[in-house]
């Protein structure tokens, strides 16, 4: 553009109500939420193990749901994922690796089972719920020592540089790249494995490649359908020297030039398929070829894969010279810091509306009171106009049967502390007791 031209919409979501809510007993408030709300959800947990554990306990609640992270096969991960848009499946249970073009117009809730570490990754993963306009719910689920418990991940999710140079260290080991070796060169690298076998944590590792990509050093590129790519390392005259592979080889590169421009000056995404064709050679053969243009160093050449890899930018060095520049590290750092604190602020909020603090972090001014997020509503309720009310649906419920607190928490659609504060308030004026089996029961 000629002219700065700047696009700017509104962070706010007015049919989204945004809930914070800590809790002893995470899963009790999720059946509420699964049980009062209809619609489809998504579920956000950490971890995939959470994600399976969830999953077993909900479906032994007769729940419809899956599980979904980034360890499921990709044909797995599509199936499911198609299964939820279709309605097949009401609730899927998930980590971050679920969401990425996710349009499905009536999700009805997002529940976050844990913290999140920035409100950019709240605001998109909440995002995904009510897109159709209609009434919607962000719920945030916290144990009193969750704010601890990631603040502790977070934390080591920064290894110190010398922990860095040890990764990568340990990487071209595990990967049995020699020093001096592996410029160019990639490899499948199954992170999983590798953190078990040296006993260090996934997060640590992936915060220790960013690093080592940020200083040009190795790239994790993520599991998905990676093309075959390849980049010539000598001149198009030098290829004419080459006296490996015969007939096959002088095919397979007339074919390569015929297919792809640009391939003396970077890097090009290739169908092997395509120049086998092409080259009248069996897709074997072409691989092969090229894993020996690579050997003799005159491609650099990163092969079709379906999962995670490792590419060398720079060949391997010795431990000791591994340069990560200090700026680098620290303003990973700072902004981590910066955007987690921000999150602690979000959910530390007692007074200010939930929609207003997002939409003033994101820089959007004169944000007004949403009106229906969890602060604003008890703002709206006064406690004398609902005390009586309660109180008479306490009796209520318990007029034909003993309940356990829980229940009548479950029963009754009003603030869960309100409703125990009631039920303590009619314990003291003696109208309700609790039995010894933890039942609530009317005093006759």
């Amino acid at each position: 553009f000629k002219q700065q031209h700047i696009l700017r919409s509104s962070f706010a979501r007015p049919n989204l109500s945004y809930v914070v809510r800590e809790v002893d007993d995470k899963l009790f408030h999720l059946m509420r939420i699964i049980n009062n709300v209809e619609g489809s959800g998504i579920v956000y947990m950490r971890t995939r193990e959470g994600c399976e554990q969830l999953t077993e306990q909900l479906k032994a609640e007769g729940i419809s749901v899956n599980f979904y992270h980034a360890g499921l096969p990709a044909m797995e991960r599509s199936i499911r994922q198609d299964e939820w848009q279709q309605g097949k499946v009401r609730i899927i249970v998930a980590t971050n690796a679920f969401g990425m073009g996710i349009d499905k117009a009536d999700v009805r809730f997002v529940v976050h089972y844990n913290l999140c570490d920035s409100l950019e990754a709240y605001y998109q993963e909440a995002g995904r719920a009510g897109r159709d306009g209609k009434r919607s719910y962000a719920v945030l689920l916290l144990s009193p020592d969750d704010k601890e418990r990631v603040e502790r991940l977070f934390k080591s999710e920064f290894p110190p540089i010398s922990s860095i140079k040890r990764i990568y260290e340990l990487i071209c080991n595990y990967l049995q790249v020699a020093i001096e070796d592996g410029e160019g060169a990639s490899f499948v690298f199954n992170i999983y494995d590798f953190c078990h076998r040296m006993s260090l944590s996934t997060n640590s590792v992936i915060n220790a490649l960013k690093l080592l990509e940020q200083n040009n050093i190795m790239t994790l590129i993520d599991e998905q359908d990676n093309p075959a790519k390849l980049m010539f390392c000598c001149s198009r005259d030098s290829l004419y020297k080459v006296n490996a592979g015969g007939n096959d080889m002088d095919r397979m590169l007339h074919a390569i030039l015929r297919l792809y421009n640009g391939v003396f000056t970077h890097f090009r995404s290739i169908d092997e398929l395509n120049i086998a064709s092409v080259a009248e050679l069996s897709p074997e053969r072409v691989h092969e070829l090229l894993k020996m243009l690579w050997r003799m160093h005159i491609i650099r050449y990163i092969p079709a894969s379906h999962s995670p890899m490792i590419y060398f930018n720079s060949e391997r060095l010795a431990t000791a010279d591994v340069f990560i520049a200090p700026e680098t590290y620290h303003h990973r750092y700072n902004l981590a810091v910066e955007r987690f604190n921000n999150m602690i602020q979000y959910v530390n909020s007692t007074e200010r509306c939930r929609s207003s603090i997002i939409e003033e972090y994101f820089g959007q001014q004169e944000s007004k009171p949403c009106g229906t997020c969890d602060i604003c509503l008890k703002k709206r309720h006064t406690a004398p106009q609902d005390n009586s009310s309660i109180d008479t649906q306490i009796l209520n419920a318990l007029s034909n049967n003993s309940l356990s607190v829980k229940d009548i928490v479950s029963l009754l659609n009003f603030e869960d502390n309100n409703i125990i504060e009631r039920i303590d308030y009619l314990i003291r004026v003696g109208k309700i007791s609790i039995s010894e089996s933890g039942k609530v029961e009317i005093n006759k």
